[in-house]
């Protein structure tokens, strides 16, 4: 016969934290350590559940309590389970409708604003899902990349929970928005008890699961840049199966002047490294009239600067012969969409 102290009804739970007060000092904290049959797969943790942004910088800043962010849960928990991640305590921050914003900046932050005369943003709060942002971009061509990139993210079942904040922090150098956040040049906004600043996506992402987030600090919300009307965007993704991480993630941005030359371009691999990378061997292409040779050329000149490693999923042969295909692919649909805009902006 079952012990009925060990039957926990997840209902039961639920109504015990949200019985209990917000306030910080008084904060509900559900001790796992303490809970009667509780046999859990993770580690013992403390589970604290705020109301406002100044609690949780309160509680990152408790040196004492060592707690680890909890937004969507979808990359965290796994690895709560499998105890590669093992916290003291759990702060949850799903009740935080002020990380929650998504749509074009309404004010004109001076770290972004010297990205150049006519720069527009989106300003996506770090508690927004990633669902709820594929859908918003898939209702303007600026933000069309963003969409396809996000339909290559898990499934649609993790996507209605998981966070684009959560995503970024975490930083696997496999995941489709750190390289989107990257390619698009975003920015961060990271806060703390000693105040708030502005990280570039380039300095953003640092080494394996590792981003400029310090202890005590929080990522709060992103900053996108949205392309200029006549700028084509590519998003190109190589994996075994629908769902699985890729092996290889390519995002492209290019823009072309009035005599149809290269005026500036931008790409992002994701996949090969300890985080995304920008290939600065595309540079080379500005000032150039577009040539799939020379695509072709600057692709193989990435692949012999990078090291491709062996493993479980491919060999490295296989992996470079990948990357210099899917450079090359993802360059040429950046230029068919940036020409085939430009059309359009004639047209009208």
């Amino acid at each position: 016969m079952l012990d009925s102290r060990k039957v926990v009804p997840f209902s039961l739970l639920t109504d015990a934290v949200g019985s209990c007060p917000h306030r910080l000092q008084q904060r509900c904290r559900l001790n796992l350590r303490e809970w009667p049959g509780s046999h859990m797969k993770p580690s013992a943790f403390d589970y604290i559940r705020v109301d406002t942004l100044d609690e949780a910088l309160s509680v990152l800043a408790d040196s004492d309590l060592e707690a680890k962010v909890l937004a969507g849960g979808q990359s965290l928990l796994p690895m709560l389970n499998m105890r590669l991640a093992q916290p003291k305590a759990l702060l949850d921050i799903n009740r935080l409708v002020a990380l929650a914003t998504l749509g074009p900046l309404e004010t004109n932050l001076a770290g972004v604003a010297a990205q150049g005369p006519g720069a527009a943003f989106l300003e996506v709060g770090a508690l927004v899902r990633q669902r709820q942002l594929e859908r918003y971009a898939l209702e303007e061509e600026r933000t069309r990349l963003i969409h396809t990139a996000l339909t290559y993210v898990g499934h649609p079942q993790t996507r209605n929970q998981g966070t684009v904040g959560g995503s970024l922090a975490h930083a696997d150098p496999s995941a489709e928005l750190p390289l989107l956040f990257l390619t698009l040049g975003g920015t961060a906004i990271i806060q703390s008890t000693r105040g708030e600043r502005q990280v570039a996506a380039e300095e953003f992402f640092q080494s394996y699961f590792t981003t400029a987030i310090e202890r005590g600090e929080m990522l709060t919300k992103t900053l996108w840049r949205l392309p200029v009307p006549n700028e084509g965007m590519a998003f190109k993704e190589f994996r075994r199966r629908h769902g699985d991480f890729a092996l290889l993630a390519a995002a492209c941005t290019m823009k072309l002047g009035s005599d149809r030359k290269v005026q500036h371009v931008r790409l992002g691999l994701g996949g090969l490294a300890d985080t995304p990378l920008l290939v600065d061997e595309v540079r080379e292409l500005v000032g150039e009239h577009w040539a799939k040779e020379r695509a072709r050329a600057i692709a193989g000149a990435v692949v012999n600067r990078l090291d491709f490693a062996d493993d479980y999923q491919a060999s490295s042969s296989y992996r470079r012969q990948l990357a210099s295909v899917l450079i090359a692919s993802v360059l040429e649909a950046a230029y068919e969409d940036a020409l085939a805009k430009e059309d359009l902006l004639c047209e009208h």
